[in-house]
């Protein structure tokens, strides 16, 4: 058989017109027009060659080929129905959800090219995405809160249950304001970034990454002049524009809104480097995770 019959998913609305007996209420129940179920109803007929309903009648009557069709229909019906729930728990089974963390925008950055070329291959998998402070990274991998965590790599206890893959390293640049001494300049050395008050995120916020950027002004030579610690990325850019603190940014990191009002300068001969990295319990049996490392 050819035409609209071989939609077995349009099968329901014989169903629903042959209990309701009326074109108007089926056709608003299933969200089509009364024109298109009319037309569906006829190409049914003109298929089996048999009249369906008494259109002589308010409400219009099923015949005897019409009630053989809707007792068949049911069963079709059903057995359609229990074949999309028993595909969607294959799928389910066989791609459950893949839970990622990350703790800021350049973690994005990191992860998009992967999650694009992920989706393209898988395109019903589910990825579920939370946002997490980096002093939370080894935590929510160790508790198995989610499947991977994309944070710096500083964040995560090496250990022998856990994994990493990198997916980003660069360079830190100094975030300077205008009208600051240095904001002219294309280079700054570490000598002249030193001799002016930083400004960094909080402990509380950043964790480990923290005492390492302070082991690197060390490495550096230099003893930094911490005068001010913040919460949160747009305190610290307000404080940089406003009271003459230098700051410290990813190289890949974008502060576009912020205008021509501050600048990222690359420092000279500086050992402030980041490592972004993908975070895994080595025994997670997720097949959506296995799937998406080997994409990185």
């Amino acid at each position: 058989m050819e035409g609209d019959f071989m939609h077995i998913d349009k099968l329901k609305y014989y169903i629903d017109l042959y209990e309701c007996k009326n074109f108007t209420e089926t056709a608003k129940k299933n969200f089509i027009s009364q024109a298109a179920l009319s037309q569906f109803i006829s190409s049914l007929e003109k298929q089996f060659g048999l009249s369906l309903f008494d259109r002589s009648q308010t409400p219009i009557k099923p015949t005897a080929a019409g009630t053989s069709l809707y007792e068949e229909s049911k069963i079709l019906y059903k057995q359609y129905e229990y074949m999309l729930e028993r595909m969607d728990r294959i799928k389910t089974e066989s791609m459950p959800a893949l839970r990622i963390a990350y703790s800021s925008p350049v973690d994005i950055q990191a992860l998009l090219p992967i999650v694009s070329r992920f989706k393209e291959s898988y395109p019903d998998a589910e990825l579920k995405l939370n946002r997490i402070t980096l002093k939370e990274a080894d935590e929510y991998i160790s508790k198995e809160l989610c499947d991977l965590v994309v944070s710096f790599s500083t964040e995560f206890i090496e250990n022998k249950h856990t994994k990493f893959k990198v997916l980003k390293e660069g360079r830190y640049m100094a975030v300077v304001g205008k009208g600051h001494d240095l904001f002219d300049k294309n280079v700054i050395t570490t000598e002249e970034l030193y001799k002016y008050p930083l400004i960094m995120l909080s402990k509380e916020v950043i964790g480990n990454l923290y005492d390492k950027m302070l082991e690197r002004v060390k490495e550096d030579g230099f003893k930094p002049i911490i005068e001010k610690t913040v919460d949160d990325i747009e305190s610290e850019m307000f404080s940089i524009i406003t009271d003459g603190f230098i700051g410290f940014a990813p190289e890949s990191q974008s502060l576009s809104d912020f205008g021509d009002s501050i600048k990222m300068i690359p420092i000279e001969g500086s050992s402030h480097k980041y490592c972004i990295a993908a975070c895994y319990l080595k025994e997670n049996k997720n097949q959506t995770l296995k799937a998406f490392l080997e994409l990185i």
